[in-house]
């Protein structure tokens, strides 16, 4: 599944040289994921010596998944099939703060995307957070034990497979799979929203690090005499950078490109820009790509803005493009939840043969990145 997700159309025989199988183990898979839906015969290919082979490719109504993103308050929800299409996407709701609310809540989009998508079969469900696994950091109005009751209804109620992300980790898998590097890749996603993220991926794989929490790059140390992060330093890069941060600066601003000062995008881009020498300096990635729920305008301005100063590294005079901006625009950690579940089912990644069980009571008292759940 993965081979063709990456490649598209293929043979049985370039099946098995991709993965290393033998050809009688790939007629017998291909035969299983033929009658489970997951896949398609598209005919025989033409213009080669010998028997014609026959392509096969992943079959988008083979199923989807349901994602769900919360953030600053609001529960935002979308499906996408195998293909990585979007095949729906419900209304935006405020998020209940008791159990019972959102499990109610919780109900009401389950029927109506059941609803709207009947005949094909769901293949799971992702959920993604603004917050670091396993921390005490809250930067919204939302106490942990709103939190645990929020993530305890979405894993309680779902009869699939539930994975659990943070929104940054999130946003560059999306890119994974619906935008820039879709064939894998080396590259670093910085994310800029309500605050700042980020997530490293290594030949298609994130780097998770220990708790989940690789890729905290808002808590980059712009400057150690600067105000005061929730997390506890001072002059973190989510102070300058994420919008958050405008905020809390400019108490009336709004997110129009009339409204934003000039002075907030020049220290945006001059953090950003020292942020991006220290990023570049240690993992040396083939791309670094910015994106997430900021507007895209705003995120064009300050990497214009960045390009005009001059922020050696060692990667800064190979890069073509030094800053790519994501062409998936502010719902970027949405599409991320839902391409959850999709992933997991056709990655051949080591971790995912060899996870292990955690109970829910776990998960929710310290949430595990990518944490898999099934409810009893």
């Amino acid at each position: 599944m993965d081979a063709l997700r990456r490649n598209g159309s293929l043979s049985r025989v370039e099946i098995a040289r991709l993965s290393g199988l033998t050809p009688q183990a790939i007629r017998n898979i291909v035969d299983d994921l033929l009658q489970t839906n997951l896949i398609r015969e598209t005919g025989r290919r033409k213009g080669f010596r010998g028997q014609p082979q026959i392509n096969i490719e992943i079959n988008p109504d083979g199923g989807y998944s349901l994602g769900f993103h919360a953030e600053a308050g609001i529960l935002h929800h979308v499906a996408a099939n195998l293909g990585g299409q979007i095949v729906y996407e419900g209304k935006s709701l405020p998020i209940p703060r008791s159990k019972a609310d959102m499990l109610e809540t919780i109900a009401e989009i389950d029927a109506k995307s059941q609803h709207e998508l009947k005949g094909l079969m769901r293949l799971g469900v992702g959920a993604v957070f603004s917050r670091p696994a396993s921390s005490k950091w809250f930067m919204h109005e939302q106490s942990p034990e709103e939190f645990a009751a929020q993530s305890q209804a979405l894993a309680g109620y779902f009869d699939e497979e539930i994975v659990f992300e943070n929104d940054a980790n999130a946003a560059a898998l999306a890119e994974s799979m619906f935008g820039l590097v879709r064939a894998g890749g080396n590259f670093v996603y910085i994310f800029v929203g309500e605050g700042v993220g980020g997530g490293i991926v290594d030949a298609g794989e994130p780097v998770r690090g220990v708790r989940g929490n690789a890729g905290e790059f808002g808590h980059i140390l712009i400057d150690p005499n600067g105000e005061k992060c929730h997390c506890g330093n001072n002059g973190c890069l989510h102070g300058y950078l994420s919008i958050g941060g405008l905020r809390r600066k400019y108490k009336d601003v709004s997110l129009e490109p009339s409204s934003v000062p000039d002075e907030w995008i020049n220290s945006a881009a001059s953090a950003l820009g020292r942020a991006l020498v220290s990023l570049e300096n240690i993992l040396d990635p083939e791309r670094v790509i910015v994106g997430g729920t900021a507007p895209e305008w705003l995120l064009a301005e300050i990497v214009s803005r960045l390009a005009r100063q001059d922020f050696p590294s060692v990667r800064s005079e190979l890069a073509e493009q030094r800053l790519e901006i994501s062409k998936l625009g502010s719902r970027s950690a949405l599409l991320g939840a839902a391409a959850l579940s999709l992933l997991n089912v056709t990655n051949p990644s080591l971790a995912k043969l060899t996870k292990q069980s955690f109970s829910l009571d776990e998960i929710v008292a310290t949430p595990r990145v990518n944490a898999n759940v099934k409810s009893s």
